[in-house]
């Protein structure tokens, strides 16, 4: 059996000079032969953290935080060797901004913007907002990790992995859910299979990208009639654009578990938006996510990715 990495393993990225570095994408942590999106952007994280901890290390501070990732998917990538390239778009004593280019095979695949800073260093007001926060139902590392235990918790169940071959990424998570789910929303806390991983504030991208049954709490319409009911095992879908927002970092060795709370707004002739809000083990918001993605046939995911012309940049 191949070796499957941990996270930290897999997002793991190696500086080759001042502004460049490399990384490997895992087939472990791929949808088909596409590498999941957020797991993308968090080597491309990885980088930004590493980048503003070595080449910036004259800061402190060290802006080892980013709070603010908007990148645009490209081309698809696929499992194998990448190139980060990273150009400071500005360098400030409290917060830096970064364009960061992920390359395979000379092509340009993902293009983003990054804020840096040190967020346990943030100082100035805080106001309440009355925002209503989701309720997580569960509460602190002690109740979490009841969900684990052979009797589980009552009203919670885990949910199911379908297509997993496919979707060898969901096999690198475990999701649970109430028992009483709210339509066309998915309320989980997620924690790694491999519990010896953690996640870290990078791994935030990740477990915004893992969905678990949000399509399928859609597909209410087709009834028990399996002709009607939406097919998902012959879809992909691919992400056009990825937004993260990070409210509070997470501590040094990362967490076990993360909420997230998932809905659309409207899935319309292929297209669709995803709406993602994360809270940490105690129920403080961690993290809001936005997303643009489109729903595509599963065999588009397989086919060979075709060479395109490579313009001259100076990065």
């Amino acid at each position: 059996m191949d070796h499957i990495p941990t996270f930290l393993e897999a997002s793991a990225v190696k500086q080759l000079t001042s502004h460049t570095y490399s990384g490997n994408l895992s087939k472990s942590y791929c949808i088909g032969a596409v590498p999941n999106g957020g797991y993308v952007a968090a080597v491309m994280l990885r980088a930004a953290a590493t980048h503003m901890t070595t080449t910036h290390a004259r800061i402190t501070p060290p802006q080892k935080h980013a709070i603010s990732f908007h990148g645009m998917f490209m081309i698809k990538t696929n499992a194998g060797a990448v190139e980060v390239k990273v150009a400071d778009s500005k360098i400030g004593r409290g917060y830096s901004v970064l364009h960061i280019e992920l390359l395979q095979e000379g092509m340009k695949c993902v293009n983003a913007y990054v804020t840096m800073t040190n967020i346990d260093n943030e100082s100035g007001p805080t106001l309440n907002t009355f925002w209503e926060k989701p309720d997580p139902g569960l509460v602190g590392r002690k109740q979490l990790d009841k969900l684990l235990t052979p009797e589980g918790v009552e009203g919670w169940y885990e949910h199911p992995k379908p297509f997993a071959d496919f979707r060898e990424v969901s096999k690198r998570t475990r999701f649970f859910s109430a028992k009483k789910p709210t339509p066309g929303v998915v309320s989980n806390w997620g924690t790694f299979t491999n519990q010896s991983d953690s996640i870290t504030n990078e791994a935030i991208a990740l477990i915004a990208d893992l969905f678990v049954g949000v399509v399928e709490q859609m597909d209410s319409d087709g009834g028990d009639d399996p002709k009607q009911q939406f097919q998902s095992a012959k879809f992909w879908y691919p992400t056009l654009s990825f937004t993260l927002d990070v409210k509070k970092s997470l501590p040094k060795d990362g967490v076990k578990w993360v909420f997230s709370k998932v809905h659309s707004q409207q899935v319309k002739n292929g297209r669709w938006d995803l709406q993602v809000v994360m809270l940490d083990e105690d129920g403080e918001l961690l993290a809001t996510s936005t997303q643009v993605a489109l729903m595509v046939d599963a065999s588009r995911n397989t086919k060979p990715r075709g060479k395109r012309d490579v313009p001259a940049t100076k990065l």
